[in-house]
């Protein structure tokens, strides 16, 4: 536990060297693992804290299925970027990654998502969780580039990619009823219930 925190320290001074060493530490496996998934249930409780912030009701169904629900589809989507990014790297640049050196660094790359808790701040909240996934992609492709070795474009394909598959199936999850999704992707379930009437404002 202290080493992972000592890691994630290190990781907020942009000490990009925690992704060699957790590459290559298989004891890190759980740790980063557990990491991921706290990052991304800081994304649900961000977009939340807006939900509430901006005065709509239904608060704690959105806390059910956004952070409690949300957390567990965008984790198991999370698996399933890593799994097109695997792919696309083996097909394209026949790179032979190491699964457990790739979940591990891309689990600590998780980190930046918990600058969604900022979300709470409402005339920047929009930007913040967008900043918050841009850095978690950015820090996604440094994790990868540490993994891999590679460092071109074959790299970047594959992040993209991977991201895309993330980016569509949370864009599907966020409707006017359910919004199974986390952070800024339930100003979309938003914007359809507004555009479909169903969208009440607390007094």
């Amino acid at each position: 536990m202290l080493t992972t925190l000592y890691r994630l320290r290190r990781l907020l001074t942009l000490d990009l060297r925690v992704f060699d060493e957790v590459r290559v530490d298989t004891s890190a496996t759980l740790p980063a693992l557990v990491v991921a998934v706290v990052s991304i249930a800081t994304l649900g409780l961000g977009g939340w804290f807006w939900w509430i912030v901006s005065g709509l009701e239904g608060r704690w169904d959105v806390l059910l299925k956004s952070v409690v629900l949300g957390t567990a589809f965008a984790t198991a989507a999370w698996i399933v970027w890593l799994i097109v990014a695997f792919a696309v790297m083996n097909r394209i640049a026949r790179v032979a990654l190491d699964v457990g050196a790739l979940l591990r660094a891309a689990g600590f790359a998780c980190a930046p998502l918990c600058l969604a808790l900022l979300m709470a701040v409402r005339p920047i909240a929009f930007g913040i969780g967008l900043t918050a996934i841009a850095a978690w992609v950015a820090t996604t492709q440094i994790a990868m580039q540490r993994a891999s070795g590679r460092s071109g474009g074959e790299v970047l394909l594959a992040n993209v990619a991977g991201f895309g598959a993330w980016a569509i199936v949370m864009s599907l999850l966020a409707t006017a009823t359910n919004q199974t999704a986390p952070g800024p992707f339930l100003a979309e379930s938003i914007w359809e219930a507004v555009t479909r009437g169903r969208v009440t404002f607390l007094p």
